[in-house]
């Protein structure tokens, strides 16, 4: 009988273990992860960057006024361009675009300047 109880108090160890190790690394990918939002020129942006199989991954969008809206994409870095194009905004208004970058996302700048066809140019910033 006692051995019985060493391989469920053993059992309940690793649990104990399995579920402390996972509740460390959900708090870990949260702080590993940043994001800022604002508006401009009548649009709302989000701009996060997020640790992701080992590097990290940008994403950037927008909500705007209404569907078929071509707007003008550059996603940075640094100075270097990871993203750049023409998108247009979906049924809703939106655009959702993403890229893989190297690195922590605390480790350097990243960039959206989104360009509307006929206004003035919104940039957001995260990082350093």
């Amino acid at each position: 009988m006692q051995k019985k109880k060493a391989v469920i108090g053993g059992a309940a160890a690793a649990a104990v273990v399995v579920g402390l190790g996972s509740w460390w690394a959900v708090g870990n990918a949260v702080e590993a992860q940043t994001s800022e939002r604002g508006t401009c020129g009548g649009a709302t942006w989000e701009l996060s960057a997020e640790a992701e199989d080992g590097g990290t991954e940008v994403s950037a969008e927008l909500q705007s006024a209404g569907p078929g809206e071509e707007w003008q994409v550059e996603l940075t870095r640094d100075d270097t361009s990871l993203l750049t194009g023409t998108r247009t905004t979906d049924e809703d208004g939106e655009i959702d675009v993403d890229a893989f970058s190297d690195g922590n996302p605390g480790d350097a700048t990243y960039a959206v300047t989104l360009t509307p066809a006929d206004g003035e140019p919104c940039t957001a910033t995260l990082g350093s």
